[in-house]
């Protein structure tokens, strides 16, 4: 499933492409929408924005609600480039003079009035966005502090979107190890560093994700590791999918671990359950 550093990656290409332009020509393959392809053509996109995991188009009567879930994506291309012939299935497609911005294989998508997008279901429950440059340190130690997280394990309210919005399975993993942290240490149990270290781990990871895609480790030691002929997928993160190999920082061996069939990773010497 796409994180919030990839969501917000789409967002920036379909906002190039789309916003202040006027959309020429639309396919919709969803039934419930098929006879709507009027309300799409000849107007302009106000505005595209990512919110955790979720994308907004806006136009000035409606905002289209999108969900990628497990397999939906976003493409943009020019608009004489064929589509990708791929096992996705095409939701909808959105045409300006040049681009053509195409959603696949994604199930949640909706419509909504411009008033309806705050009490979305999805929106309304949304924690701080830890991708955008708004999100500070004592946002996300403000927002942790509240007494309904405080008994929850870490592991679990990392995936919990009105915990930190944005974060999904790898950086679970990730931020967790760079925090030093413990899956299953809970809120109450963090002293007030831990906290700030939680929050500044949060934000630094799923921002150098976003602008370096999908790379978590150091990037010096990215560098180092490609040079010897590792892979990128190999290289790119600390202990997520690194079950069974070194620790990059302390030699003991990464533990896997599916808490709710979701994998976890993680170094049981540089995180350990009390510190």
């Amino acid at each position: 499933m796409p994180e919030g550093p990839e969501i917000h990656r789409a967002a920036d290409k379909i906002r190039k492409a789309l916003e202040g332009h006027t959309i020429e020509a639309v396919e919709i393959t969803l039934p419930r929408y098929a006879d709507r392809t009027a309300d799409f053509e000849g107007k302009t996109v106000l505005k595209v924005e990512a919110r955790g995991k979720a994308m907004l188009i806006h136009f000035d009567s409606f905002v289209l609600y999108s969900h990628n879930q497990l397999y939906g994506r976003w493409t943009v291309n020019k608009r004489e480039t064929a589509p990708k012939n791929w096992n996705r299935a095409l939701r909808i497609a959105l045409s300006t003079r040049k681009h053509t911005c195409r959603l696949w294989s994604a199930t949640d998508i909706i419509m909504l009035e411009p008033w309806e997008v705050s009490g979305h279901q999805y929106i309304e429950k949304l924690g701080p966005d830890v991708v955008i440059p708004e999100t500070t340190r004592a946002d996300l130690v403000q927002h942790m502090n509240q007494k309904k997280f405080q008994r929850k394990r870490l592991k679990t309210l990392l995936l919990d979107q009105g915990f930190f919005a944005g974060i999904g399975n790898y950086l679970r993993s990730e931020v967790l190890f760079t925090a030093g942290l413990h899956p299953d240490r809970t809120v109450a149990s963090l002293r007030e560093e831990e906290k700030h270290n939680l929050a500044d781990q949060a934000l630094f990871l799923s921002r150098q994700s976003f602008k370096v895609p999908g790379i978590t480790i150091d990037l010096e030691l990215y560098e180092q590791l490609r040079d010897i002929g590792m892979t990128r997928g190999k290289a790119r993160h600390w202990v997520f999918t690194r079950n069974d190999l070194p620790c990059h920082r302390c030699g003991d061996l990464i533990v896997h671990t599916r808490p709710a069939k979701r994998r976890l990773d993680f170094c049981p010497q540089c995180q350990p359950q009390q510190s």
